[in-house]
C-alpha cells in the first residue's frame, strides 16, 4: 500500500473549519467581470457572445437593490444577496480563487485536505506540520 502515509509519533491529523463572512457582499464585482472575460477567451467562445455574456452580467451586477420590510435598500458592492444569479458568479470567482490563489496557499501550508461547500470550507492539516493560524494571516 503505497498511497499510505506515515504519520510520527505524537503528530496528529486534525480539521479546522472556515466560514466566508458575507460572501455575497464580499466578491469583488470588477475583478469577477475580468474572470468571466478571461473564461470566455480560455474557452474560444466568440468576441459577439462574449460582449453579451459580459453585458448581461455587469447589468445583474448593476441590478443590486433589495427590499426589506417596507423599505428598499441598495446595496454598494459586491453581488445582491438573494438573486438566483449571485449563487452561480460566487462560484465562478472561487473556483478562481481555489484554482490560483487558494491552492498556492494550501501547498504553501502543507494542507492535507480541502473541502468546500458554498461559503463552508473544512480543511485536513498533520499538527506536526500545519500552524493552523497562519493559515489565517
Amino acid at each position: 500500500m503505497d498511497d499510505l502515509v506515515e504519520i510520527p509519533q505524537g503528530q496528529y491529523m486534525k480539521f479546522a473549519s472556515f466560514d466566508i463572512s458575507n460572501m455575497y457582499s464580499n466578491i469583488p464585482t470588477g475583478e469577477l467581470m475580468t474572470i468571466l472575460n478571461e473564461l470566455c477567451n480560455a474557452n474560444d467562445v466568440d468576441g459577439k457572445t462574449t460582449q453579451e455574456i459580459m453585458r448581461i452580467t455587469q447589468t445583474l451586477i448593476n441590478q443590486n437593490y433589495f427590499q426589506f420590510q417596507d423599505t428598499i435598500y441598495i446595496q454598494n458592492e459586491g453581488l445582491v444577496m438573494g438573486a438566483t444569479t449571485s449563487s452561480i458568479l460566487s462560484e465562478v470567482y472561487l473556483q478562481h480563487m481555489e484554482n490560483t490563489t487558494i491552492h498556492e496557499l494550501l501547498k504553501k501550508h502543507r494542507i492535507e485536505g480541502y473541502f468546500r461547500y458554498v461559503d463552508d470550507v473544512l480543511v485536513v492539516y498533520n499538527d506536526g506540520n500545519t500552524n493552523i493560524y497562519s493559515v489565517l494571516y
